[in-house]
């Protein structure tokens, strides 16, 4: 007759191996517990080298219990976990840093916009003209024909802006000419410093168009007054004022006696007094120009355009200022 109660389950005793696998299992966790308690605030070091807590290498305690077998003598070939050897960690390079770039931001700046701005012109000195430096060009004159005989002299003046006073492309070569504006004609062609003080004619205002004009006549030596202190601008000049004039402007002296150079004339003897020694330098300089006879002189008649532009290209001429040009009435000794 079977028994109603279960057989009785008898207690065998733990093997060699399960209890060396117990201790490893308490000595793992309290090494896990044991790191976990005790490892610092920035970390594990990577320079620094791991080791098993000393709980391996502590001995086991061998519990008072008779159901726990004690473990193996110390010349056991099986060897605690104390005793086993550690491999070395291995050398590992290191890793360079990567620093990544923080970009720079900085604040918006607000550029104006670019302006063209227009260089500044320095304003342009005054510089009187200079008769040398004027180029001769094509000039349509309906009163001077290509054939006239001072066609080339005034030309070339007017082209230099010395003959300035006409319209309708009229010259009037054969009309008279002032003192006014003789000395008008005198400042445009001579760029000479003053060497003679200025004079005060009781007959030329300051308000006269041709006042500066006499003025720079006088002091560069080309023109004078007369002895009651008066200019007359408005007087016609004989032909013999008009070749005194410039050879005084130019400082001419006669280099031999008067009356051998004015025997080329055929009425020498209508040359005042006063004016033998200026015709005879301007004479020998070439300044003079006769038309339509180059022996007739005619000192006394007034001077016509066309003679005085003839008389005044002549003194250029002298002076190096333009190129001498032929003609059948220079007088030439």
């Amino acid at each position: 007759m079977s028994s109603s109660q279960p057989p009785s389950r008898e207690k065998k005793p733990l093997g060699f191996d399960e209890l060396i696998a117990i201790v490893i299992a308490f000595g793992t966790i309290g090494a896990i517990f044991f790191w976990v308690t005790g490892r610092s605030t920035s970390g594990l070091s990577a320079t620094k080298n791991w080791q098993f807590p000393a709980v391996f290498s502590q001995p086991v305690v061998t519990p008072n219990s008779p159901t726990i077998l004690a473990p193996a003598a110390p010349n056991s070939e099986v060897r605690s976990p104390a005793t086993l050897p550690i491999p070395a960690p291995a050398t590992v390079a290191p890793i360079p840093e990567v620093v990544t770039p923080i970009p720079l931001i900085l604040p918006p700046v607000s550029v104006a916009p670019e302006q063209s701005i227009a260089p500044k012109k320095p304003a342009p000195a005054t510089i009187k003209p200079k008769a040398s430096n004027a180029k001769v060009g094509p000039i349509k004159l309906s009163d001077v024909p290509d054939k006239y005989w001072a066609r080339p002299f005034i030309v070339a003046l007017v082209d230099r802006k010395i003959f300035s006073d006409f319209t309708d492309s009229k010259f009037r070569p054969d009309e008279p000419i002032s003192r006014a504006e003789l000395a008008r004609l005198i400042q445009g062609m001579s760029n000479k410093e003053p060497r003679r003080k200025s004079l005060d004619f009781k007959d030329v205002k300051s308000s006269n168009p041709a006042a500066d004009a006499i003025d720079y006549s006088v002091k560069t030596g080309y023109m004078k007054g007369y002895p009651d202190n008066t200019f007359r601008p408005d007087k016609q000049v004989p032909r013999v004022e008009v070749i005194a004039a410039l050879a005084s402007g130019l400082n001419l002296k006669p280099s031999t006696k008067a009356t051998k150079t004015l025997e080329v004339y055929t009425d020498r003897k209508k040359v005042p007094k006063w004016a033998v020694n200026k015709v005879t330098a301007a004479t020998e300089a070439g300044i003079v120009v006769n038309h339509p006879k180059r022996q007739l002189l005619q000192p006394n008649r007034t001077a016509t355009r066309a003679e005085v532009a003839a008389m005044m290209y002549q003194v250029m001429a002298k002076e190096g200022k333009v190129p001498a040009k032929p003609s059948e009435y220079i007088v030439r000794l």
